[in-house]
């Protein structure tokens, strides 16, 4: 039995209300808070919090290791120093060392007129040696602290990132289909390559080295104040200058960086739809104006960048200059501390100055990292959001309803529907429809009527706004959607193949099938006798997107793999507008040899 049911499209309804929340839910989503960078960590295993924890006291020591090569370097300056006074001081004949001391040959002690004797017998050879020693220690601490450093925190870096894209992916794929309606495959694809990279470098290396450069900070200026604290007090009293900067450039590149990588994602996804349809470009002959349009998008990006960095150099121009400013600053006071004061020797000076001198290079070189970190929180934010989305229509969960028995009644109550992506536009309108089963059921109307709409409702692809659609008797929104899924096979106006073989793309309808299964659904759809014309028959691929077979020839491939799964409901959307009369016509007749098992829509 056949019934037609005929579709008019729906008049244009005010629903102001619907897109003011739609308006207000988009800027609520743009609205939310950074992403805190601890908060990157979130996907961490405890192995890998032990891997950073470790890496983290490696970094430590590391960065300890040049404020401790000062330490030796201060007292070898001041024995080369006390070398150097004793050979100025010998070079008199009337003077000799006894006993560590220099003495006058009438056998009194010699003092200057400071009042306090000369050491002499300095070893030079002796302590240079001693000072080689403490070089070559800190020379092989330092290569292995490095390389156990960068190694643990890449590694735990990695694994979290490839666990983040698993995530990300996985989440991606259980979004209802609304949420791809407003969000292109192009910007898609840009977050999950260049955003999770930029989230990456923010917890792999920069880490390791942010914390490392620290270090050396802290370690460079206790270093200055076990040496001479008022010149190093004099050093920290300018450090808020420095401090400030780094706060105000990482919190201005976080705010560019996420509109940087937006700009990217829009010219990633034009890319994406041009070299996907880029059969239609070059038949209409619109290479330039599509370059000209990404282009467009890649001079918003460019400017964005060209902003961050205007501000990057403007606050390292600053920062460099207050650590300039800084090291005048110290040389200064430090020279009055050694010869006005004599509260320094010449080797504690070098020792407090190179220890301050360290210190704030380190805290300038770590300005960098801040701006990997904010690159990194900006590209987390859109990466997190979509994780932690919650899908309206899960396609994974366990959840609803699997009923025992499926008769096929299929039933509209008052459906009114608008897509999330134009809700000011109402596509069904109150529709109510009764659908029974064995029957075949054809919907007719112009085209954006609804037809299509209807086919995916079915398919619960979307849920209505206002009212339900039913399958013998019960709400499809109860029920599991795999299983609902399960029961459905769908050929397309628009049928979609996989860059496989032609019998992997039908497989796809039923995984497991044998190769016989696989024979018969080609026959039935009338694709049996061009395949094996074909060299490499059934193991002949497609290209991507179908793109190397022709219109009908992908709709009779749809059309076996609809069948192969034995469907309970079978909706054909235009599914033989590709095939001439004579293909059309043997099609039809092997569809309705089928009509006691299926449904047709």
């Amino acid at each position: 039995m056949k019934k037609t049911m005929k579709f008019t499209p729906p008049r244009g309804t005010d629903v102001a209300n619907q897109k003011n929340g739609y308006e207000k839910k988009q800027k609520k989503e743009q609205n939310t808070l950074s992403v805190g960078y601890f908060q990157l960590f979130r996907f961490a295993t405890w192995k890998e919090v032990v891997m950073m924890v470790v890496g983290s006291l490696f970094a430590l020591i590391h960065g300890a290791a040049a404020p401790l090569m000062l330490l030796v370097y201060g007292m070898m300056t001041n024995t080369f120093v006390l070398y150097e006074l004793e050979m100025q001081e010998l070079k008199d004949p009337n003077k000799t060392c006894q006993h560590n001391t220099i003495h006058w040959t009438n056998g009194s002690v010699y003092e200057p007129a400071e009042n306090v004797t000369v050491v002499c017998g300095v070893d030079i050879e002796a302590q240079m040696t001693v000072f080689a020693y403490y070089y070559i220690g800190i020379g092989v601490g330092v290569l292995f602290l490095s390389y156990f450093e960068i190694v643990l925190w890449v590694s735990a870096a990695a694994r979290q990132t490839q666990r983040i894209r698993k995530t990300y992916f996985r989440k991606v794929m259980q979004m209802e289909i609304g949420w791809f309606d407003c969000n292109s495959v192009g910007e898609l694809n840009t977050r999950l390559s260049d955003d999770i990279n930029k989230l990456n470098n923010a917890i792999a290396d920069q880490a390791s080295f942010f914390i490392e450069r620290i270090s050396t900070f802290v370690f460079g200026f206790m270093v200055g104040f076990i040496g001479g604290w008022k010149l190093t007090l004099v050093v920290i009293a300018v450090s808020p200058l420095i401090g400030v900067a780094a706060g105000l450039m990482a919190m201005a590149v976080a705010r560019l960086t996420g509109r940087e990588l937006k700009a990217y994602a829009k010219a990633g996804a034009v890319a994406d739809e041009v070299l996907s349809s880029i059969r239609t470009v070059a038949a209409f002959g619109g290479e330039d104006k599509e370059v000209n349009r990404y282009d467009r998008n890649l001079v918003e990006a460019q400017n964005w960048g060209v902003k961050k960095g205007s501000i990057i150099g403007i606050f390292q121009g600053y920062l460099w200059c207050i650590i300039f400013l800084t090291f005048a600053l110290a040389f200064w006071y430090g020279s009055q501390l050694v010869i006005d004061t004599k509260e320094l020797s010449p080797g504690t000076l070098i020792q407090v100055f190179f220890g301050v001198l360290i210190a704030a290079i380190n805290l300038g070189q770590a300005s960098p990292c801040l701006e990997a970190f904010a690159s990194g929180r900006a590209a987390a934010k859109t990466i997190f959001e979509t994780i932690d989305r919650e899908s309206e229509i899960n396609c994974l969960s366990d959840d609803g309803y699997k009923l025992d028995r499926v008769k096929g009644d299929i039933e509209f109550h008052n459906v009114t529907f608008h897509y999330p992506s134009r809700p000011e536009v109402r596509i069904l309108n109150d529709l109510s429809v009764q659908v029974k089963a064995d029957q075949t059921t054809a919907f007719v109307g112009p085209s954006g009527s609804g037809k299509s709409t209807a086919v995916q409702l079915i398919q619960r692809f979307y849920d209505p706004n206002e009212g339900t659609v039913t399958l013998d008797g019960h709400d499809i929104r109860s029920l599991n959607i795999k299983w609902l899924r399960s029961l459905i096979g769908i050929v397309e106006q628009e049928p979609v193949l996989f860059a496989t073989t032609i019998a992997e793309n039908i497989r796809f309808g039923k995984p497991g099938v044998t190769m016989e299964e696989i024979i018969q659904a080609a026959k039935e759809a009338n694709a049996y006798h061009f395949i094996m014309d074909l060299p490499q028959t059934f193991d002949t691929l497609v290209g991507e997107g179908g793109g190397q077979m022709s219109g009908g020839q992908k709709q009779r491939i749809a059309i076996a793999r609809a069948l192969i799964r034995n469907p309970k409901i079978l909706l054909l959307d235009m599914a033989t507008s590709a095939l001439d009369n004579e293909s059309e016509a043997v099609v039809q007749k092997a569809l309705d040899k089928e009509c006691r098992r299926h449904r047709w829509i």
